[in-house]
């Protein structure tokens, strides 16, 4: 039975709100039974008020691993459309989930609107901490630090959720006490501010739990208690909350619920139920010791032993990726390039990894042509999968793109969680990490690093590959001829010598062969030069078929070549030139040009000696070939 497949679309594994819907999904795919894809890239959208450009070659490089995902394959595609550092991107995912019929619910997105959406209320969850002041502690004059003062839907909602809740209960909105952190460090500027106030306000609300840790810290600075002096709430219930002292009253968005929620709302679209535009997801009070709710108690001090072992683990993580890019920087074959991905895949609990390599790329190595590049971003049609992790697919194995890894999704043992994360250069698309996942969590943060040491260090190895053949073709074109392929003078300079010092310690015979085509002039001038192109060009071609591999085949001039070759036996010249001579024949019959074709050959060989001149050898060479040519004189119209 084919089980249903559904694809995830996030930004990174480090998000606490994003995964915790991750989470979600995964947790009720794995109820009903449906394989989940989840495609991820690690560079977040810079927050508002940070300094931070994300270049456009940044940006594609990061989206490039959507580009991934095969619609005709797919039954449910959930995204974080606000999330994706790539505007273009959210569209076409939309689009092409609406052209294929895919069903497509977005998550908590308050910017596109026209689509399904899960949205977890901003008001009843800020609403419900303020109310939670009034009614259970009888506060009244509550502060407000929000996020930013205009143009950020969920700083209006919470803004105007805490209006609204202290209206309702007849307490009049005082705008002395609402101030703006920017979801961040400005909380410290906010809360300086609050302390200067002629009163003290009874409570500091905080539109997230980031600005209540600032907000607390510099209220501890001034010496103040929390909650006794005054007491602080936040908003979100992020991991961090209980590792503070005192942990925040606070309220978590229903994340997890979201993320099943989103699988429900699409099962019920294949079975032909259409949800609602937007549905609404609630969210819990999380109460803590800010507020007195919870006692404050002494937290328990890390041992030694823990926090040596804590040191040691990112040590360890620090050693393993300064080996990983010293094995990157000494690798020479391809095949080896990802070996020192296993300890990375233990760290982070993979159960299956693959390194997936553009063919285009990889394939590369064997031949390139300098004149076309590969296009920005260019998704290959195959791939080569460059690693063995948890499966028995071949390092080398070539597998059509769609496929997304080799060897299938299949697991007789139930549902497969699979992440997808891009590999990328400056501008060109290597490939990808496909992998299959033991957990959702995971250490999002040395997971990015990973990933970008991956794609710097993979690049950088394909880049000077590619320059080295790059250099290799261009030295190919310097010592060799470009009409027939053979060496020109520069290339028989370079390796002569080298085989008549071989052919000297060897004990063999040195020939030196002098060949002239026929006639090359009277083609030329009655034929044009592309006939008198031709005949060189089929010349050479012969000349090359039958003499050693390791011969030095030289075109010197406009029809003149000279060969230099090893034998083990003095009559093997003429043997070869009396079959070039038939070869030739043999064309002329075949192909009745209006011209005969000819070629005329003289050689010498001797057994070499420290005292061989091979500028005397390459004369006495010419000077016979001139005299066969005299012999010959084959060359004649019809």
């Amino acid at each position: 039975m084919i089980r249903k497949k559904l694809a995830v679309c996030i930004t990174g594994f480090d998000l606490d709100y994003e995964m915790d819907v991750v989470h979600g999904v995964h947790s009720r795919c794995q109820e009903l039974g449906y394989d989940l894809q989840v495609f991820f890239n690690a560079t977040h959208k810079p927050e508002r008020g940070i300094d931070l450009v994300i270049t456009d070659e940044l940006c594609n490089g990061e989206m490039s691993v959507y580009k991934l995902m095969d619609y005709d394959k797919l039954d449910g595609i959930v995204t974080f459309g606000e999330s994706l550092l790539g505007e273009d991107t959210f569209f076409d995912i939309r689009e092409k989930a609406n052209k294929h019929g895919v069903p497509f619910i977005n998550v908590d997105d308050m910017v596109h609107l026209d689509n399904k959406r899960i949205v977890l209320s901003n008001t009843y969850a800020m609403s419900s901490v303020i109310e939670h002041l009034i009614t259970v502690h009888g506060l009244r004059r509550i502060a407000f630090i929000g996020g930013f003062k205009d143009n950020n839907i969920q700083s209006e909602e919470r803004l105007a959720a805490y209006k609204a809740t202290l209206e309702k209960h007849d307490i009049p909105v005082d705008d002395s006490l609402i101030f703006f952190g920017e979801f961040w460090r400005k909380a410290v500027d906010c809360t300086e501010e609050i302390l200067k106030l002629p009163q003290l306000p009874e409570a500091i609300a905080c539109a997230n739990d980031t600005m209540a840790f600032f907000c607390m810290d510099v209220l501890k600075e001034h010496g103040y208690r929390i909650p006794e002096d005054i007491i602080v709430t936040g908003f979100d219930s992020i991991s961090e909350c209980q590792d503070y002292s005192p942990t925040p009253t606070t309220v978590k968005r229903a994340t997890f619920e979201a993320g099943k929620k989103a699988v429900d709302l699409i099962t019920d679209m294949w079975e032909g139920i259409e949800p609602e535009d937007v549905t609404y997801v609630e969210s819990i009070l999380v109460k803590g010791q800010s507020c007195g709710c919870v006692p404050i108690k002494r937290s328990e001090q890390m041992t030694y032993n823990q926090k040596k072992q804590y040191s040691l683990d990112f040590k360890e993580f620090t050693r393993y990726l300064l080996d990983m890019n010293m094995e990157f920087a000494a690798v020479e074959d391809s095949k080896e390039l990802f070996r020192s991905l296993d300890f990375g895949a233990k760290i982070f609990k993979l159960e299956k990894l693959y390194v997936c390599i553009s063919a285009d790329i990889e394939k590369s190595k064997d031949k390139i042509d300098i004149d076309k590049d590969i296009p920005p971003w260019t998704v290959p049609e195959t791939m080569v999968s460059m690693h063995q992790w948890g499966h028995d697919v071949p390092v080398g194995t070539e597998f059509e793109t769609g496929r997304l890894i080799p060897d299938g999704f299949h697991d007789e043992n139930g549902p497969v969680t699979m992440g997808f994360a891009p590999l990328y250069f400056k501008d060109l698309f290597l490939g990808y990490i496909a992998a299959k996942l033991s957990t959702i969590y995971i250490a999002g943060d040395l997971l990015a690093v990973w990933l970008q040491s991956i794609c710097n260090n993979a690049g950088s190895f394909y880049m000077n590959n590619k320059l080295k053949n790059a250099l290799g073709e261009l030295e190919i074109l310097n010592l060799h001829d470009a009409l027939t392929g053979l060496y020109n003078r520069r290339g028989m300079k370079k390796y002569e010598d080298e085989l008549l010092q071989r052919t000297l310690s060897e004990g063999r015979y040195f020939s030196v062969i002098c060949a002239d085509v026929d006639g090359l002039k009277l083609i030329n001038d009655e034929y044009g030069h592309e006939e008198g192109d031709n005949a060189i060009s089929i010349c050479s071609a012969t000349i090359e078929e039958f003499f050693p591999d390791d011969s030095i085949c030289v075109r010197t001039g406009g029809d003149e070549f000279l060969i230099m070759s090893a034998f083990d036996e003095e009559g093997e010249p003429e043997r070869i030139i009396k079959q070039i001579y038939a070869r030739i024949d043999g064309y002329n019959e075949e192909h009745r040009t209006p011209y005969k074709l000819g070629c005329s050959c003289g050689y010498v060989i001797l057994k070499p000696d420290a005292s061989t001149d091979l500028t005397a050898l390459k004369s006495e060479a010419d000077s016979r070939m001139y005299i066969e040519k005299h012999r010959r004189k084959t060359v004649r119209k019809f």
